[in-house]
């Protein structure tokens, strides 16, 4: 008996040993800790920035909360800051540190934060304001106040003497009635140091007040140069007249083209067709034909131009599927060449180690550095400048461009190619042609079958209004499946080319203003809100990425020219092979304009640039090789000149007709002579990085619904001065 309770004794031990082992595994499984949680009020962007001998107190939080709350804490360098066991950090030294919080329990889990340690500021002495002195009602402008010396805080507090006129806050400044009013900045540092600034509120009018032309000062007797004007405030009709002074020596046509005919001096003018008063005059000097370099002999050397591989046949005239209408003219213009200088000029294919985007960008700059570059002359794009310029692999050629390119490169490719005084981009045929570089693209099958009129027969019978766009829009919804959009790409696009088109530059070179402000594109922006908000939207992405549009299930995206029927964007038979018909429409201008008015964006994108890091040989060097391309491209548009038959217009046509197939469009793509192109850098700022901060900005606008004045307030100061880094 005794022995039976003995045995039932020893099975409880066990069994209540083995039930308490599974309990503390399951416990320890359960607060085996997974993450570490760091907060604390000194924390901006997952670093705290502190003076030597500051402290601030930070803590930590295990999870999940049942796991044990035991910190240890470390600094990786304890002599710029250290931290105690209850998480006070104390400033010793300047210079950046990591302060990490791990679990004790298990201290692979870890957080950490950032902390830079600087030295006191020094004392303010003084304090600038920089912006506008004027603001229209209800829009905004932005104010930036710079403490000196710059060692110094730069917080400072902003006032209005008053509020019913304009508010201000963190120097946004906002117009609320007309009438001028009173900024003042005091430094927090010492208020005895303030500055104050007048600001006028004032009415949005579209009346010119200026024009200001753009274009080279001299040329050469035979030469052809374009002007451009620029019509101020933004928002004004960019109309205007034309009018040599002294036709005899150069003339000068109704979209700025100027003829030098022979030697001396003439003075051009312009005048805004709103109002004749506003006017500007431009000194040209005609000089005579400079007598002829010799031509170098190369020795048979090659000269390689190098492009996409599925794109070969837009740059080889020779090529059977060359398409423009130059190719006689280039075909002889490029055989000159190659028998004037001993050379050969070949088109040849990037290699497959440097696909299009930044892979392509990263192989250029790296050959460049190691002086291996591949290639003469590469097709590039204007909006990739920035790093090719900063990484070296694109050559400055604006002397050679002074000696070799006759001043014949447009206005738009010369603002686009410019970076930091310099010239990066070879010029193109100069003369008239297709303008057009970016709009609204549509599937013509799909406006067919739901039975809507094209978009733009809209355009072109002058009903392309916001209002106009919108019902439209709205009517297309209406006639549409589940699963199909009207809207597709980026709303950005849509924002910035619904500004160009009323004629106002978001980012305008003339006087290096932002005009995130303009009431046109406050309306614009609420336009595309609304229709965000009532109708939906397509897949939101880049390029050759929209979804909805590829499959036949959207009809607009917004793109550029260059992507119609071509490989790598939208190919000839992305939806279905011999039925795919793609559509252009400009975008939509604003109620205050008409068609007339209307301008398109442009022009930079796709160019020639010279390679910077090639290795030539004694006979070779990268003038010679400019020289060769330059006057290769002014001979073909000399060529083209001479032939009796030649029209500008249907030009234009032949070569839109070859992309699109709505004849609607056609129309309304030749509608864009070289005079209706408004130069906005706004989409190539920084290298394109730009494009991607205002895409995020309009995105929170359109789609999130946040407040577009305050979004874009954040932005502008950073943008206008990658605007004056470029321009100023």
């Amino acid at each position: 008996m005794k022995r039976k309770r003995w045995i039932v004794l020893l099975l409880i031990f066990v069994l209540a040993f083995v039930f308490v082992g599974c309990k503390n595994n399951n416990d320890n499984n359960k607060t085996t800790p997974t993450g570490v949680d760091i907060s604390g009020q000194a924390i901006v962007n997952s670093k705290i920035t502190l003076e030597i001998n500051q402290e601030t107190t930070i803590t930590a939080s295990v999870r999940p909360k049942e796991a044990s709350q035991d910190i240890v804490w470390g600094s990786s360098k304890p002599e710029v800051a250290t931290v105690d066991k209850n998480g006070k950090i104390v400033a010793v030294g300047i210079g950046e540190t990591e302060i990490f919080a791990k679990a004790k329990a298990k201290q692979s889990t870890y957080a950490s934060v950032t902390v830079i340690v600087q030295a006191p500021p020094a004392d303010p002495e003084s304090v600038t304001i920089t912006g506008p002195d004027t603001v229209i009602k209800d829009s905004f402008i932005t104010l930036k106040a710079v403490v000196e010396p710059s060692n110094a805080s730069q917080a400072v507090i902003w006032e209005t003497s008053d509020d019913t006129i304009a508010t201000v806050e963190n120097g946004r400044v906002e117009g609320i009635e007309i009438g001028k009013v009173t900024i003042t900045v005091k430094v927090v540092a010492d208020e005895t140091i303030t500055l104050t600034k007048e600001i006028e509120v004032v009415a949005y009018t579209t009346g010119p007040t200026a024009v200001k032309i753009s274009g080279e000062n001299e040329m050469i007797v035979g030469r052809r140069i374009v002007l451009t004007a620029a019509v101020l405030p933004s928002g004004s009709s960019q109309n205007v007249t034309w009018e040599s002074l002294q036709p005899t020596i150069a003339t000068i046509s109704a979209d700025g083209e100027v003829t030098a005919l022979k030697e001396g001096t003439v003075w051009i003018v312009v005048k805004s067709v709103e109002s004749s008063a506003v006017q500007d005059m431009h000194q040209i000097v005609v000089k005579p034909k400079p007598t002829p370099i010799p031509y170098p002999d190369l020795q048979e050397y090659e000269i390689k131009i190098m492009a996409a591989p599925h794109a070969l046949n837009e740059h080889d005239p020779f090529d059977i599927k060359y398409k423009s209408d130059d190719k006689t003219a280039k075909q002889k213009a490029w055989r000159d060449i190659e028998d004037l200088m001993n050379c050969t000029l070949k088109v040849v294919p990037y290699p497959d180690t440097a696909p299009w985007g930044q892979p392509r960008i990263d192989w250029l700059n790296e050959k460049a550095s190691t002086n291996t570059a591949e290639t003469d002359i590469f097709v590039s794009t204007t909006e990739w400048l920035a790093q090719l310029v900063n990484g070296g692999s694109a050559l400055n050629v604006l002397t050679y461009y002074q000696k070799y390119g006759q001043n014949s490169m447009s206005a738009g490719l010369k603002g686009a190619s410019t970076y930091k005084g310099g010239l990066y981009s070879l010029i193109y045929p100069p003369v008239s042609g297709l303008t057009v570089d970016k709009g609204l693209f549509y599937n013509v099958n799909l406006v067919q079958e739901l039975g809507l009129d094209s978009p733009a027969s809209k355009f072109n019978e002058g009903n392309w209004s916001f209002d106009d766009f919108k019902a439209y829009v709205k009517e297309a919804n209406g006639k549409l499946v589940e699963g199909q959009t009207v809207l597709s790409g980026r709303p950005v696009l849509y924002y910035m080319g619904m500004v160009n088109s009323s004629g106002v530059a978001l980012a305008n070179i003339t006087n290096c203003t932002v005009n995130f402000n303009h009431p046109i594109a406050m309306d614009a922006a609420a336009v595309l809100k609304e229709l965000y908000d009532d109708v939906g939207w397509g897949d939101i992405a880049w390029d050759a990425t929209v979804t909805s549009f590829n499959e036949n299930n959207s009809i607009f995206q917004s793109g550029d020219y260059w992507f119609v029927k071509t490989d790598n964007r939208w190919h000839d038979k992305l939806w279905g092979e011999g039925t795919t018909k793609f559509g252009y429409v400009p975008y939509p201008y604003a109620n205050s304009k008409t068609k007339e008015d209307s301008r398109t964006s442009g022009i930079g994108g796709a160019c020639y640039m010279q390679a910077a890091g090639r290795e030539y040989p004694a006979y070779v060097n990268s003038e010679y090789v400019y020289r060769a391309f330059t006057e290769m491209m002014l001979k073909t548009a000399d060529y083209i000149l001479e032939d009796p038959t030649y029209d500008v217009i249907q030009k234009m046509r032949t070569a839109a007709s070859n992309k699109l197939d709505d004849p609607e469009s056609v129309e309304a793509i030749i509608f864009f002579t070289r005079e209706k192109v408004l130069f906005d850098p706004m989409y190539e700022l920084g290298g394109g990085t730009v494009r991607f901060t205002l895409s995020t900005a309009i995105e929170d606008v359109v789609v999130r619904g946040e407040d577009y004045a305050t979004k874009m307030s954040e932005i502008e100061t950073g943008i206008l001065q990658s605007l004056l880094d470029v321009y100023s």
